[in-house]
């Protein structure tokens, strides 16, 4: 007779090793399995495919919630999940978005923010506001600084106002001319 493969059981006159079932694996304390009864229940956040020698962990961007299961589900858009073996996905926070099976969130392009959660898309983050900026991952827009303007919406940044020209109001869209005699 031939030895029994791993991760599968044989029965008492067996013609052929049979696999544990999905959602179940090998019985790590025994050497030899001879019925099904002995292969083991997958537990919640990892999987176990036909004749799993062992439960895998799920990878980052899926999930396993419930005991016994064959594979791991993709997390659904607007969520992520960052660590193997998880039972759940985490929400994206503001200024992210994560697409479906996402193991990590994506900060909204620069020239746009959102302070909004679960965003499944970029085209989701709002454009940055004209006398404004956003940096990548703003969950909110900055008005410019004096001395400073943005005469475009989706600005990553604001301009400074080139030499001859002054702006001494927050959130401009344009420099003025100095007044002559000034500099």
């Amino acid at each position: 007779c031939i030895e029994c493969t791993v991760g599968y059981y044989c029965g008492e006159g067996a013609a052929v090793a049979l696999p544990c079932p999905g959602g179940t694996h090998k019985n790590a304390s025994l050497l030899v399995m001879s019925s099904i009864a002995q292969c083991v229940s997958c537990p919640a956040g990892p999987s176990c495919s036909v004749g799993s020698p062992s439960a895998v962990p799920c990878a980052p961007g899926t999930f396993s919630p419930n005991a016994s299961a064959e594979t791991c589900t993709s997390c659904d858009a607007g969520t992520f999940q960052d660590e193997a073996g998880s039972t759940f996905c985490k929400q994206c926070t503001g200024g992210n978005y994560c697409g479906v099976g996402a193991a990590a969130e994506l900060p909204c392009p620069a020239g746009s923010f959102s302070n909004t959660a679960g965003l499944q898309d970029a085209s989701e983050c709002s454009p940055c506001p004209v006398g404004s900026a956003c940096s990548t991952g703003s969950t909110d827009h900055v008005l410019c600084a004096p001395g400073t303007f943005s005469s475009n919406a989706s600005a990553p940044t604001c301009t400074s106002c080139v030499a001859g020209t002054f702006q001494e109001a927050q959130g401009s869209t344009l420099c003025i001319e100095c007044t002559l005699g000034y500099y």
